[in-house]
């Protein structure tokens, strides 16, 4: 085998260093199905057939990701239906077809969502297929006009062995004219569309997984940490039971411990700790092959081994440290990657985490977290920030590799010596919000250094090949986590295992503009600030996989107010000022609505009472002990977006009160420090974007 095609292969083997398979199916089977949909909507109800078709391998393995291809829909649509959706009219005519006999392309495109299932061995679960873009194809014969769509499915790794399958359940369907983009102003037309039975696409056969131990992987947790086919994490023990999981005392890794660094007036309380269990998807960035390939980890965790809280928690500082101990794992997932000629190649390798370098056999081989907070209902007086720190050291061991199906053996001792990994996530401040660490958060690993490989190779020494190929610094990593899965109340888990991560795809993006006619605010004592209208200007990517964590930053601005006092007095407002407003989606509803929190809201105006001029200002408040007095912070308040509607409605104003940095004390019905009794504003988004998961 020349040396070309073995650098070729070596790059791929680690550009997957954090767990990626990059294959080629050795033998593939096409799958697909014809259904017909009775889709209901704002133009009543239509039929609407779907067709879907794809590729799958024709068998599997318990714990090996199954891939499918290209996914292609066609769905077909009644004519009157697409009528409706341009806005055309029954009476008007329909242009002359081409003399060349060419039947002319309706001006008509869609998004279709398909809820997909994976039914494995018996068990149900989400299928998570991405929403496919549709462009009309030529009118057929049949009057019905066809939109197609193409893209790629999500990978499915097996549980247990027999058959998996994907099953076609419910579409939601959007139709919008093909020049919508230069009528911005032209809603879509939405449907559901239920069919009267599911349909199966197609079947793999899955047999039994290697039941081998991962390399390095301690013998207390291999089986698990190593096979994904079980899906249950299994618990990482408490400090004094085994030397191998327990705070790992190496310099580098306590020095995440250094920073902020605890105040004084701390207490720590010692503990067994809380065994949890993390699941994260992402993707990693190999600089010098210049490939972001996906990847899934798991993280066992002993959290709350040490707790530390202000001994005088009304005085003391606003701070709270929470550490304990980790252990990461990746697993394989589908990738690709071309290497020199665009030779399809298949790889495998993984990052395998081990003790600290010169560390000996009894020596952790966990790494250390932390996570430093503060309560939001103090004003902050030691940390502005909150966050999540994990140190641990990490190898990345390269396996089996064939490029263009020429196999290349680089033996089973291919490894880099250890190299350290360190996380960061931004968990928040007063202004975006801050998170709790449980719902789930983005972890970013920026630097990461890949050493030098050694042992790679059978018949020749790869070693310098893959060395110069892909070691180097400055790699990135960037993981979005589940929800975490607590082993002793069982809270975030799902039938006893971690959940997936949950993201979320935008469409169609760009810039956005929200109005809400009219925005007023309502204290608990008959106080109101009424303004004719409230905007918000922002800008939302188009793209799947997105983080719901700070989505986007908004201008705010008001028109048009004024105050008016429980005995029904106006008073003229004005020069309002807004602050800029985080918006952070938190969670997708079983109804499909979607609840954000609209974080720093500051709103400052001047308002004439009885000849004079005065400050009225809407913040939040909370309580200083050592002053013994209100202080402002940033408030916020909760809100709910309709896919249908593209309507963001304010649900809630316990984050909103009349501030302390108000000078307008005079005009009753408004009282410091307490928060407001409602909040009304119904944003509409133009252009109404679609928000769905994933």
């Amino acid at each position: 085998m020349s040396r070309n095609v073995a650098r070729v292969a070596a790059i791929a083997a680690v550009t997957v260093s954090s767990g990626a398979l990059v294959a080629v199916p050795p033998a593939v089977a096409d799958i697909g199905a014809d259904m017909t949909f009775v889709c209901t909507g704002e133009a009543g109800t239509h039929e609407v057939g779907l067709r879907v078709e794809t590729s799958v391998p024709t068998s599997g393995a318990v714990g090996e990701p199954v891939q499918p291809g290209t996914v292609r829909v066609d769905v077909g649509v009644p004519a009157e239906l697409v009528d409706e959706a341009i806005g055309k009219s029954p009476d008007d005519e329909s242009p002359a077809p081409p003399v060349t006999g060419v039947e002319p392309t309706p001006a008509i495109a869609g998004v279709a969502q398909i809820r997909v299932a994976v039914r494995d061995s018996g068990r149900m679960r989400g299928g998570g297929w991405p929403a496919f873009a549709l462009a009309a194809a030529p009118t057929r014969e049949d009057g019905v006009v066809h939109l197609n769509g193409s893209g790629v499915a999500p990978p499915v790794v097996p549980l247990s062995p027999g058959g998996l399958s994907w099953v076609v359940g419910r579409l939601d369907l959007s139709l919008m004219p093909d020049d919508a983009a230069a009528r911005r102003d032209e809603a879509e037309l939405s449907l559901r569309c239920t069919a009267e039975k599911d349909a199966v696409l197609g079947n793999v056969r899955v047999r039994s997984g290697d039941p081998a131990t991962a390399p390095g992987v301690p013998s207390g947790i291999s089986r698990q940490a190593a096979a994904i086919q079980d899906d249950q994490c299994e618990e990482l023990p408490g400090p004094g039971n085994d030397p191998r999981y327990d705070f790992n005392n190496d310099p580098a890794l306590r020095e995440i411990y250094d920073t902020p660094g605890l105040p004084d007036g701390m207490n720590l309380i010692p503990d067994d700790g809380v065994p949890m269990c993390i699941k994260g998807a992402g993707f990693f960035n190999v600089k010098k092959a210049g490939n972001a390939i996906p990847i899934a980890t798991e993280t066992l965790l002993r959290r709350s081994v040490e707790t530390y809280t202000p001994i005088d928690g009304f005085t003391g500082p606003n701070y709270f440290e929470d550490r304990g101990y980790a252990f990461n794992k990746t697993f394989p997932v589908p990738g690709t990657v071309l290497g020199f000629g665009f030779m399809p190649t298949r790889a495998v390798a993984e990052a395998v985490q081990v003790r600290a370098p010169g560390a000996g056999k009894d020596a952790p081989i966990t790494g250390n977290y932390q996570l430093f907070s503060m309560q939001p209902l103090f004003p902050p007086n030691y940390i502005e920030e909150t966050g999540i720190d994990v140190k641990t050291y990490v190898r990345v061991q390269a396996g089996t590799a064939s490029v263009n199906g020429v196999s290349l053996d680089l033996g089973d001792k291919c490894t880099t010596a250890p190299t350290l990994l360190s996380a960061h996530s931004f968990m928040g401040t007063q202004e975006t919000g801050i998170l709790k660490p449980e719902p789930g958060q983005t972890i970013i690993a920026e630097d990461i250094e890949i050493p030098a490989f050694t042992g790679c190779g059978v018949t020749e020494d790869l070693s310098p090949l893959l060395t110069a190929s892909v070691s180097g610094a400055g790699n990135y990593a960037n993981i979005e986590s589940g929800q975490w899965c607590n082993f002793e109340d069982k809270s975030g888990c799902i039938d006893g295992a971690a959940a997936q991560p949950e993201t979320f795809t935008v469409r169609p993006g760009g810039d956005v503009t929200a109005v809400a006619q009219p925005f007023t605010l309502s204290s608990l004592f008959g106080g109101q600030f009424i303004c004719e209208s409230a905007t918000l200007r922002f800008p939302l990517k188009q793209a799947h996989w997105q983080a719901r964590y700070m989505l986007t930053k908004a201008r705010m601005s008001v028109e048009g107010c004024e105050a008016k006092g429980s005995d029904g007095t106006a008073y003229p407002v004005e020069d309002v000022t807004a602050e800029s407003v985080y918006l952070n989606l938190v969670a997708l509803q079983e109804d499909g609505t979607l609840s954000f929190s609209v974080n720093n809201i500051q709103l400052r105006s001047s308002v004439q009472v009885g000849g004079n001029k005065c400050t009225l200002e809407f913040a939040n408040s909370v309580f200083d002990y050592s002053t013994f007095g209100y202080v402002e912070v940033p408030g916020y308040f909760e809100a709910s977006y309709d896919n249908e509607t593209g309507i963001l409605a304010a649900t809630s104003a316990t984050g909103v009160t009349f501030s302390p940095k108000s000078t307008c004390t005079t005009i009753p019905g408004f009282i410091v420090g307490v928060a407001l009794g409602e909040i009304k504003g119904d944003f509409a988004l133009r252009p109404r974007q679609s928000i769905v998961s994933p």
